[in-house]
């Protein structure tokens, strides 16, 4: 490998001053090569120049050495030293170098830590329902009179500690939805389906109880676009809370229609006790003892929907969810636009957080029929007639075309995203 490919340093200036440059530079352990005009560099070191739009695309970093220092802000640099001090010049590259191997290594191990995260809540997940039926048999055994009082208190222990582990299973996929904040991962699916999965799911825990499930799905198939994961999991909480209050013998109803032409409703009628009316607002805004109704409303509101209840004391409790039929999105959608798909995925990564990407090269480089927020475009390749035809097209439907200046641009633009779409 070349001096040229290996260095992480590039220095555009009159040629032998670049060359005594690098010279310094690779002297002192920061492999350096004069710029070619069109690779580009981690950071690109740029000498009293008079134009830096040549530059900016290309670079992870923008070091400018030249006077004034607030004409090159103002045109796009990330640093300005003033010339005549080399040793200012080398702490700054070695600063920069030093700054983008830490992100480097902190991307990496966020990278872990998310795939760690992602196991542990799949298998938080998983235990859910073989946890829910361990419960219900242990409840079972718990009232069991042909056992001795030992093994029923043997099994009322483990009941409680069952729960315990079922509880902590919801905490980690709770914590883990939180700490990712990431989108809801939209699909078409059967509502109607959807609604028997989750009864037949939650047999386990009703026939120990002796609850009966009774299913009313959608007279006719009916799809929705949503998170079904999440509307499975919101589901699972809604009707394990309904067994959970309704006595032995008694009926847990779940219900799904059609409730205006842009919405569903849901339907979770329980034969509890019922809830008095001076207790039903707080619990239902989740700021009860339980974590299922909170989970529940969470789910729905990120959907677009709500989270209802009706009860009296003596006749049960029905809680209603009304969802859209499509959830709202909120994320902005981004159009990248490069032949550089070293460019398209390193800005594609940084803003996949906060927006919705598609990237295109040149030849594709049109809004068409899908929604589009802004587009963004690599400062290296912003003419030519497929450019200017994409920048009409914009312009008619009113999209700001952006030229993004570095890397670090897009890493700021992601957090202001971030904050404003949370």
């Amino acid at each position: 490998m070349g001096l040229g490919q290996s260095a992480r340093v590039r220095v555009a200036a009159l040629p032998a001053e670049a060359k005594r440059l690098c010279g310094r530079l690779s002297r002192g352990g920061v492999p350096a090569a004069v710029d070619d005009g069109e690779s580009r560099a981690e950071v690109l070191i740029v000498v009293n120049p008079k134009d830096l739009a040549p530059y900016r695309g290309r670079a992870g970093h923008l070091l400018v050495v030249g006077a004034p220092g607030a004409r090159y802000f103002a045109a796009g640099a990330d640093e300005v030293v003033v010339p005549g001090e080399p040793e200012i010049l080398f702490r700054r590259v070695r600063a920069s170098l030093e700054r983008l191997d830490l992100q480097a290594r902190v991307e990496r191990l966020n990278e872990r830590v998310l795939a760690l995260e992602a196991g542990l809540a799949d298998a938080a997940h998983d235990v859910r329902s073989p946890l829910q039926a361990v419960i219900g048999n242990a409840e079972l055994l718990a009232r069991d009179t042909s056992l001795t009082e030992v093994q029923r208190d043997c099994a009322a222990a483990a009941a409680r500690q069952g729960l315990r582990a079922l509880q902590l299973a919801e905490r980690i996929l709770e914590s883990a939805r939180r700490r990712q904040k990431i989108a809801l991962d939209v699909s078409a699916f059967d509502l109607g389906k959807l609604v028997e999965s989750a009864a037949e799911q939650a047999q386990a825990q009703a026939r120990p109880r002796g609850v009966t499930l009774v299913v009313s799905p959608p007279a006719r198939s009916l799809e929705l676009r949503a998170d079904s994961e999440l509307l499975m999991r919101m589901l699972d909480n809604l009707i394990a809370n309904a067994v959970r209050v309704s006595p032995r013998g008694a009926q847990v109803e779940v219900s799904a229609w059609r409730a205006s032409p842009k919405h569903i409703r849901l339907l979770i009628k329980d034969s509890g006790e019922g809830i008095p009316a001076s207790e039903l607002p707080k619990l239902v805004a989740g700021l009860g003892p339980g974590r299922g109704l909170r989970i529940a409303r969470e789910i729905a509101e990120r959907h677009g929907g709500d989270l209802w209840a009706e009860s009296s004391v003596g006749n049960g409790t029905r809680f209603f969810v009304e969802l859209p039929l499509q959830p709202p999105s909120t994320r902005p959608r981004v159009l990248l636009v490069s032949d550089d798909p070293r460019w398209l995925r390193e800005v594609g990564r940084t803003l996949k957080a906060a927006c919705d990407v598609r990237a295109v090269g040149l030849a594709g480089a049109k809004l068409g029929k899908q929604r589009t927020d802004f587009v963004l475009v690599d400062p290296s390749r912003k003419s030519g007639k497929r450019m200017e035809a994409l920048r009409s097209e914009a312009k008619g439907a009113q999209v700001p075309v952006i030229e993004l200046p570095s890397e670090s641009a897009a890493a700021r633009l992601a957090r202001t995203l971030a904050q404003l779409t949370s």
